[in-house]
């Protein structure tokens, strides 16, 4: 089967007329009638139809089962020539988010300089949501990802790494920073600003106030940590963060979660399971697990 065709075929699908897939691709009409037609004779089944009346293309149930096999066939194929890429590089793009570089890059950077592999690495920042999806599609090689529960994905090797805490996250002058603890359904009446989608904070947050059977209100969410801290030192609302992103030079105070349950920040390694680990790799991977005893 050629793979182009299923390129092809794909965009058929996608933009529902020949002649816009033809100027896609820079090729002649008959070019995508031909490919359409080697498709389904080799599959033998017709996989688009044409409704004259209405001048639209149907697609057909062996046209739809196509379509999804030829998604996937097409995206390993792009990721192969990824990985196949990255081994004649010198560097491994490995992916932290900000939370977790910001707590660990500079202590493990240490670790890096002194096995001589800082030179080798190129750091990708993004949320942790955002970098799950960049591994998956061969645009980075490694990851240490956050996540509220064990990440089970058949097509990554995932190590646990860390366990930590969220915290509710005030001002010095708000009236819970005297509290030693907090139960979430308190907070029902207060103002939360809060990290985005890119994160996985509001997961959590979701979590809690659906156990708690509470609508808490959400007045700005930002990937922009350094504004969020701002926002709760100026009293607009109060944080929901994990223990890792609080500091003493923020001027801010972190009170725990009282609930019995609560979800957790989990810190993982990430890599995919069918890429072939090169000696940088395996190095870099070590070397994380030697730093990483120091913080058990």
């Amino acid at each position: 089967m050629n793979t182009r065709d299923l390129e092809y075929y794909v965009q058929i699908v996608k933009q529902k007329n020949f002649t816009k897939v033809a100027k896609f691709f820079d090729v002649s009409q008959p070019t995508i009638t031909y490919a359409l037609q080697r498709l389904e004779k080799e599959i033998g089944a017709t996989l688009i139809t044409r409704d004259r009346s209405h001048h639209e293309l149907i697609i057909t149930p062996a046209g739809k089962q196509l379509l999804i096999h030829a998604q996937s066939v097409l995206q390993e194929i792009t990721l192969a020539k990824a990985e196949i890429a990255q081994l004649q590089k010198k560097k491994l793009r490995f992916g932290m988010p900000p939370i977790i570089g910001n707590e660990y890059f500079p202590k493990l950077s240490s670790y890096f300089i002194k096995h001589q592999l800082m030179g080798q690495i190129d750091i990708i920042d993004g949320g942790s949501r955002d970098l799950y999806g960049m591994i998956h599609q061969g645009r980075i090689d490694l990851a240490i990802l956050g996540s509220t529960q064990p990440i089970v994905d058949q097509k990554l090797e995932v190590e646990p790494l860390l366990d930590k805490c969220f915290m509710i996250v005030v001002s010095p002058s708000h009236p819970l920073a005297d509290r030693t603890s907090v139960s979430f359904k308190e907070l029902v009446n207060d103002q939360f600003v809060l990290l985005n989608e890119h994160y996985v904070h509001p997961a959590a947050f979701t979590k809690l106030s659906k156990q708690t059977h509470i609508v808490p209100k959400i007045v700005y969410q930002s990937n922009d940590l350094t504004i969020l801290k701002s926002m709760i030192r100026e009293n607009i609302g109060i944080g929901f963060l994990t223990e890792i992103a609080i500091h003493p030079e923020d001027n801010l105070v972190a009170i725990p979660l009282a609930d019995t349950a609560q979800p957790r920040f989990l810190i993982s390694l990430a890599t995919r399971a069918q890429q072939l680990p090169t000696v940088l790799h395996e190095n870099v991977i070590e070397v994380i697990h030697e730093f990483m005893k120091t913080q058990k």
